[in-house]
């Protein structure tokens, strides 16, 4: 991921306001299809999976953000501090 991306994600202190960080990072790209975020508490990670309506943007928004792409989702992975 890149470093502002992560920058951006990584100060969010609650699933709200990552939510609402990755959306709004996601919305230049087109409507989300799908939204999953998954909490990894022994890794201190947080997994979220974005899919957009097309494929084409999904592809530019992958690209752009330094995101993963699995199984055809973009997937950031957010580490996250323990409190």
């Amino acid at each position: 991921m890149k470093p502002e991306v992560l920058d951006t994600l990584g100060g969010a202190r609650d699933f709200h306001s990552l939510t609402k960080a990755v959306l709004d990072m996601c919305e230049p790209y087109g409507p989300v299809h799908e939204f999953r975020l998954i909490h990894n508490r022994r890794a201190a990670r947080v997994f979220c999976f974005v899919e957009l309506e097309s494929p084409k943007q999904q592809t530019a928004m992958v690209r752009a953000l330094g995101a993963r792409s699995v199984n055809e989702a973009a997937c950031f992975e957010i580490p996250v501090t323990l409190t």
